[in-house]
């Protein structure tokens, strides 16, 4: 999965001569997490919706009308921007991403197509990925399946089951478990005879950790 195809495109980015106040009021508007700083064309840093609101809130919390005014009417955008952001690029994968991202304990990255920024992509958009992977707004019979050692034809063994059990697979990924190079197999299926598959699954010696069934909608 690459992050130009799961990314939210950025339709929204900031001058760094701007207002801070402007920068707040655009994110607070659009619901964004973080702002491109965009000069000349140019990524020149970002601003995140946590520092302005902090800021925000420390400088009403004081009551001092001298502060309030600066925030609002003189403090600009590159006196708190992040200078030379940390970026993606549209062809990294979702997957390196994630790997940068916990490596740096950052959850949101700008996203660039050679020297501009295209996008933005967060822990939010790898959520909206993880939730149309499991298709968690559907009614799946779903069932996870631990202790299996992954060798050549596991996987189709199991497809082949649900196609006999008269279903049809939506979904199959695999999770590490532990230590010991087993997984645990995780198949979403469409399934008018929930019972029926989970009897073949138990008879071919499966270990079914969690079967939740509900029944397809006609």
């Amino acid at each position: 999965m690459f992050v130009k195809n799961w990314m939210l495109p950025q339709h929204h980015s900031i001058s760094g001569d701007a207002l801070a106040s402007e920068a707040a009021a655009l994110i607070l508007e659009h619901n964004l997490k973080m702002l491109p700083v965009v000069d000349n064309g140019r990524l020149r840093g970002v601003v995140h919706r946590k520092d302005l609101s902090e800021a925000a809130t420390c400088v009403s919390g004081t009551g001092d009308l001298c502060e309030i005014n600066y925030f609002c009417n003189k403090l600009k955008v590159k006196d708190v921007m992040i200078r030379m952001p940390v970026t993606v690029s549209i062809d990294d994968s979702v997957e390196d991403t994630l790997i940068k991202g916990r490596e740096m304990m950052m959850s949101t990255f700008p996203v660039m197509d050679g020297g501009k920024v295209v996008g933005v992509v967060s822990d939010r958009e790898i959520v909206v990925t993880l939730f149309k992977l499991l298709e968690a707004s559907k009614a799946r019979t779903r069932i996870t399946l631990t202790g299996i050692t992954l060798e050549k034809g596991t996987l189709s063994d199991m497809l082949n089951i649900v196609d006999e059990s008269d279903s049809i697979a939506r979904a199959i990924f695999t999770v590490p478990e532990g230590k010991n190079g087993k997984v645990r197999v995780v198949v979403r299926v469409e399934s008018e005879n929930p019972g029926v598959l989970r009897k073949a699954l138990e008879n071919k010696g499966y270990n079914i950790l969690e079967f939740t069934s509900q029944e397809r909608k006609k």
